[in-house]
């Protein structure tokens, strides 16, 4: 009997196809996950407002701002996440170094953005970011700690590719607040590393989840990490009054 299982198995394989690896199937779960995600945040209340009737300054800046905050993070929990990294892990290492330097300093892109159109006054680096802004920088650094550098590839399985989808936002943006690409450099920079960072995450991801359990971790992160960060903007819209005025007739926009 054990002589038939060879053929038996390049019978099955020929009808369908090798069984996919952990990899290929977080690939595809995720693809489904963050798409669905992105479904709901375009149905959400900051969305749907800055779609239709754009943005007025105090929505950007305070948008911009928690971006800003994030971005500062970035950098630092990429790099923290290599102490959960073992010393011949040299592939995940070199990720973990190379993409925490790109990304280092590029809030200051924020900054300058913000101050050409004079809505960055000196205070914003100082403001409190918004709950859900908080909860999401605090939660990667938890697993940058607690999980290591896999688990924090399901963070940049969507970051590195967020510029697909935010393209609307972006086109609003420039319209109701006359912006010029001289104002918008944060995106455009974010867009022209993003696009080769993407690519190089998924073969990390190709290379590195080797079993259920770690692909379950990447997709855990993945989720929650838009999640949090599709709340930050709801908060930031709902910060600046427009909830308040859509829900009650009596004050005035």
């Amino acid at each position: 009997m054990i002589a038939y299982l060879p053929a038996a198995e390049d019978i099955t394989d020929s009808i369908y196809g090798p069984p996919a690896s952990p990899a290929e199937d977080l690939l595809a779960r995720l693809d489904r996950s963050i798409a669905d995600l992105w479904r709901r945040a375009k149905a959400g209340k900051f969305w749907g407002h800055v779609v239709s009737e754009g943005f007025d300054p105090e929505l950007y800046r305070l948008a911009m701002v928690q971006i800003f905050h994030c971005t500062r993070h970035n950098p630092i929990h990429q790099a923290v996440a290599a102490f959960r990294a073992l010393p011949e892990e040299t592939e995940m290492l070199r990720f973990v170094y190379g993409h925490s330097k790109e990304e280092l300093g590029r809030e200051w892109l924020i900054v300058n953005d913000l101050r050409s159109i004079g809505l960055w006054v000196g205070h914003e680096a100082t403001e409190a970011p918004l709950p859900a802004t908080d909860a999401l920088i605090n939660y990667l650094h938890g697993v940058a700690l607690r999980d290591g550098p896999v688990a924090r590839l399901g963070y940049s399985f969507w970051a590195d590719s967020v510029h697909r989808e935010i393209g609307p936002l972006l086109l609003a943006a420039r319209e109701s607040m006359a912006l010029t690409v001289d104002n918008m450099a944060f995106f455009a920079a974010h867009a022209r590393i993003n696009a080769q960072h993407s690519e190089q995450v998924r073969a990390a991801l190709r290379r590195e989840v080797t079993t259920p359990a770690r692909a379950e971790m990447v997709h855990r992160v993945a989720v929650t990490s838009l999640w949090l960060s599709i709340q930050l903007l709801e908060q930031a819209f709902e910060a600046t009054d427009y909830d308040l005025a859509t829900t009650d007739p009596g004050i005035p926009r």
